[in-house]
């Protein structure tokens, strides 16, 4: 493996970036020309701010046959613009989604790949072990699924905080806890999805005002009430498409109901 990075010789950063460098048998060149001349794969590891610009330079600099692989946590737009940079003929591109932690994990965390470059790539990181997985989508779709994921994973966590934190402040977390302890107890998330997001479709109104008042008592109680008000006004949108007499006496179905409101969405746009 070669590196080269723009800080490699910067008087603060550059000792820690070639001394990790060192530790890892990693040999750092003098410069991305150098890097991209000998590489099967030139894997782009920087920022999502800049990966569209490091992306417009390191491509001319390719030859048939190679791949470059951008592993940034980029938008997926920013991917499709990438694929979508010239570059010359036999170069492909692969936009790679990484799962999970990387320290924790390291050449064995989970990673998706879209892009005309994706079975090369993940073909390679299964030679040593690695876990990637190519999925039918153009470039943007591996990013796509991280960034939603991370909708979930980093969301979660806040609700979190906005229940529990004003619960310990007015002496009832202990009840807080214990009432929703067991959430996932008995079904996966598919499964208490299919119930959950069919019945709030249907009682979206009264939910809605339900939310609002959530958001002042957390107010009140001196904490920052985001996710309450976000969540009042998503249930006010959703009350607005009258889904519970469309409904009727459907049975709950998670696909079918996203599917539902992704049309309604769609339509309103």
């Amino acid at each position: 493996m070669a590196a080269f990075d723009v800080m490699q010789n910067d008087p603060v950063r550059g000792e820690k970036i070639r001394s990790r460098a060192a530790e890892n048998g990693v040999t750092i060149v003098g410069s991305l020309e150098e890097l991209c001349s000998d590489s099967d794969f030139v894997i782009s590891l920087t920022s999502p701010a800049v990966c569209v610009d490091v992306a417009r330079q390191a491509l001319p600099l390719l030859s048939a046959g190679q791949v470059f692989c951008d592993l940034n946590s980029a938008d997926p737009v920013d991917m499709t613009a990438v694929d979508q940079l010239p570059r010359p003929e036999g170069v492909k591109f692969v936009d790679v989604g990484v799962m999970g932690s990387v320290p924790a994990n390291k050449h064995k965390v989970k990673m998706y790949m879209a892009g005309d470059g994706a079975n090369e790539f993940a073909e390679f990181l299964s030679r040593w072990n690695g876990i990637p997985k190519v999925i039918d989508a153009p470039a943007g779709g591996a990013s796509a699924i991280k960034l939603l994921k991370s909708v979930f994973s980093k969301g979660l966590p806040q609700l979190f905080i906005e229940t529990y934190a004003p619960a310990a402040a007015y002496g009832v977390l202990d009840e807080v806890l214990a009432l929703t302890r067991d959430t996932f107890k008995k079904c996966n998330i598919e499964e208490w999805c299919d119930e959950s997001l069919f019945r709030t479709l249907i009682h979206a109104k009264r939910r809605s005002a339900e939310a609002a008042a959530s958001a002042k008592t957390v107010e009140r109680l001196g904490f920052d009430a985001s996710m309450s008000h976000a969540t009042h006004k998503k249930l006010v949108q959703l009350a607005e498409q009258n889904y519970k007499d469309r409904i009727g006496d459907a049975e709950p179905n998670l696909r079918e109901t996203i599917a539902m409101i992704v049309r309604d969405m769609r339509s309103s746009n």
